[in-house]
């Protein structure tokens, strides 16, 4: 398995992901940053706590990475299946399944990482920043900051677990565009709303998880899916 994941990698010369990944990241800093200076001051101000300015930078974290999953579910998977690529690939002696996986394990983990390591630095910048300027009306525990790591984890696990249920509409015409309008609309359905009043992070971990072990049945299928009837 990691010498496929090791092949994937090379094929798709995987480190200019990283570089767009990066540039995805300063763009949503960007954004943040230009909404926290045009809103400053307002009765609803997004920043005016810690815990709402967490929840905030998730939310467009992972809505922006969870769509970037689906473009390289897209690239990976239903391209290839569109141009026959993937038809070469099964000729290998090596199972379908172990093919498949591979790629989906590069996506899950590629979206796991970029998810969390963005929370992190942002959330990082964000305290700096208010330690200067201060703008935040209330102040960070080392337990809530030992608490909002534990929910960044569970939030980038279910989200990179959930970025893969496009998989399941997109093959059934191995469509890029399938693929990619689903992703957007998980994004739409999920991502929506968290920024309003934050509830407990027990609750939140739960949500998370459900729609996580929901993603990863589906992935699970799908590949199963693609192993059977999308081939014959």
């Amino acid at each position: 398995m990691l010498k496929l994941i090791s092949l994937e990698l090379r094929k798709y010369r995987f480190s200019r992901h990283i570089g767009y990944a990066a540039m995805a990241g300063l763009a949503i800093l960007l954004f943040l940053t230009l909404l926290g200076i045009t809103d400053y001051g307002a009765e609803d101000y997004a920043f005016s706590t810690f815990a709402g300015s967490f929840m905030l930078i998730d939310t467009f974290v992972r809505a922006t990475f969870m769509i970037f999953a689906g473009v390289l579910l897209s690239t990976m998977i239903a391209l290839e299946y569109r141009n026959k690529t993937m038809g070469v690939l099964f000729t290998y002696p090596i199972k379908r399944r172990k093919l498949i996986a591979a790629k989906l394990v590069i996506i899950f983990v590629f979206t796991f990482g970029m998810i969390l390591l963005t929370d992190v630095l942002m959330g990082s910048v964000l305290v700096v920043v208010d330690r200067f300027y201060p703008f935040i009306t209330d102040s960070l525990t080392m337990e809530q900051a030992r608490e909002l790591l534990l929910e960044y984890t569970v939030s980038s696990l279910s989200a990179a677990a959930m970025a893969l249920i496009p998989l399941l509409f997109g093959m059934r015409k191995h469509s890029v565009t399938t693929t990619m309008v689903s992703s957007i609309l998980l994004v739409l359905i999920v991502c929506s709303g968290f920024n309003g009043p934050v509830v407990s992070i027990e609750s939140i971990i739960a949500i998370h998880l459900a729609l996580g072990a929901a993603g990863l049945c589906i992935a699970w299928l799908s590949m199963h899916r693609l192993e059977t009837k999308d081939v014959n």
